[in-house]
């Protein structure tokens, strides 16, 4: 049996982590094991302590941003190439690492670490240099 006024003060941070203003950055980096027990401990769910909006899918066209490139007018102008970045980014397991980089304005890291469509990526970013040259 638990105490109430244990449960009582447990409820009242609980609640005040939901309201407090935190960095997905911070969150997201966090390995979902940890994340998971820390919402635990604090009776929980680790989805209050995660931004949904965040995933790899939103990371995708930032990569594309920071490099230079219009995400928009590549799906416009390159759909079939577009789709196909989604879908690797959408099965990336690196997507938190990725976060982290971007968040940090440390586009390159990825590109010659861990990103899979580095390569299609690196294709996109010299037809755009040779196509603003003619």
């Amino acid at each position: 049996m638990t105490d109430p006024t244990l449960h009582t003060a447990l409820a009242q941070v609980r609640d005040r982590w939901r309201r407090f203003p935190r960095t997905t950055t911070t969150l997201s980096i966090c390995p979902e094991n940890e994340l998971r027990a820390t919402a635990q401990n604090f009776g929980s769910s680790d989805e209050d302590f995660v931004d949904p909006r965040i995933g790899p899918a939103e990371l995708m066209p930032e990569r594309l941003k920071q490099l230079g490139l219009d995400p928009a007018y590549i799906k416009y102008e390159r759909p079939t190439t577009y789709r196909e970045l989604e879908r690797v980014c959408a099965a990336c397991k690196s997507w938190r690492r990725c976060l982290l980089d971007l968040s940090s304005n440390n586009v390159q890291a990825g590109m010659e670490g861990y990103c899979l469509n580095a390569s299609t990526i690196d294709t996109l970013t010299v037809d755009e240099r040779i196509a603003t040259r003619v």
